[in-house]
């Protein structure tokens, strides 16, 4: 089975969960660890994630920030089983919960480079549409 937790610094993570339980439908296919809400330390962090994880399901463990604490902490429990995104967006999240919930196969790979055409500057975006207009 495949299975996605989100691990971010305080309530992002959360969010995420909610957010994409809410566009996905289903309550079972993202899971969070709000990380440093009460102070916990190093030790504590790894506890909650190693509880989450087993040697059977594939899991997706989705960051906040690429060269964060967090992200440090989770990038020692990568394995086979085990992928760990960083920097992660919407975009990104979403169409891996889609899939996770519809059993297709993941091309992470590919996922990331679509998640990162998302990011966009608005009104670049305008004055590219304007231009082609004359």
């Amino acid at each position: 089975m495949k299975k996605i937790i989100v691990i971010t610094h305080y309530t992002l993570a959360k969010g995420y969960q909610e957010t994409l339980a809410g566009l996905t439908g289903n309550d079972n296919i993202v899971t969070s660890i709000c990380a440093y809400m009460n102070n916990e330390e190093t030790p504590e962090l790894k506890e909650s994630i190693a509880k989450q994880l087993n040697t059977t399901d594939e899991f997706y463990l989705l960051t906040d920030l690429s060269f964060g604490s967090v992200n440090q902490i989770v990038s020692q429990f990568i394995a086979d089983n085990i992928h760990v995104i960083t920097g992660i967006n919407l975009p990104f999240a979403l169409e891996l919960a889609l899939a996770a919930k519809n059993n297709l196969p993941i091309n992470l790979e590919q996922m990331i480079d679509e998640a990162r055409k998302q990011l966009l500057q608005v009104e670049k975006i305008s004055e590219t549409d304007n231009q082609d207009d004359e």
